[in-house]
């Protein structure tokens, strides 16, 4: 793939999510799905959707630890 990846999690304030996906990045994951399938084995409802904005550079991925956005409050 090549370009880095952006992840934009949900929710931002769980430190334990964000440990499992950088680790599920290690080596640099190229396939969403696969994210996804590695962070099923702890959070089995996890979501990975990349985000396909026309002409934007770089590549981002939103990565929501209950299958959809939910308020970290």
């Amino acid at each position: 793939m090549g370009d880095t990846v952006t992840i934009v999690r949900n929710p931002a304030e769980d430190d334990e999510f964000e440990r499992a996906i950088a680790e599920a990045m290690d080596p640099a994951q190229s396939d969403p799905a696969e994210l996804e399938r590695l962070l099923r084995a702890v959070y089995p409802r996890a979501v990975v959707r990349p985000r396909g904005l026309t002409g934007e550079r770089g590549v981002v991925w939103y990565v929501y630890r209950e299958g959809h956005w939910v308020s970290g409050r």
